[in-house]
């Protein structure tokens, strides 16, 4: 799961898991956790800090990637070709070529 700071992955992240919103603080690193939304299905995510200097670590969570979830502030209007930017910047790499996408307007 990637996007900019301030998306609000992590919120997202654990609505996936507990079914329910609670208040999380900024992701710095990364948050791993197993994600069973429904009965038979069962995923790990890696919620990915999305500060600049996190951003540019990004591509050593790519290979292996079985699916990407980015998540964009809609109400970021200053930032949104930015994380446009980076999201064409995570599909150039080859370990992201055939990856599943689900992108995600939050906010």
């Amino acid at each position: 799961m990637l996007g900019l700071d301030t998306a609000s992955k992590a919120t997202i992240l654990y609505k996936i898991k507990l079914d329910q919103n609670i208040q999380t603080i900024p992701t710095v690193g990364f948050n791993v956790e197993q994600v069973n939304p429904c009965r038979g299905v069962s995923f790990t995510v890696w919620d990915v800090g999305g500060q600049a200097k996190m951003r540019s670590v990004w591509r050593s969570y790519y290979r292996g990637t079985e699916g990407l979830i980015f998540v964009v502030d809609s109400n970021d209007l200053e930032r949104i070709e930015k994380a446009r930017e980076e999201f064409e910047d995570i599909l150039k790499f080859p370990d992201m070529s055939n990856v599943p996408i689900v992108a995600i307007a939050n906010k």
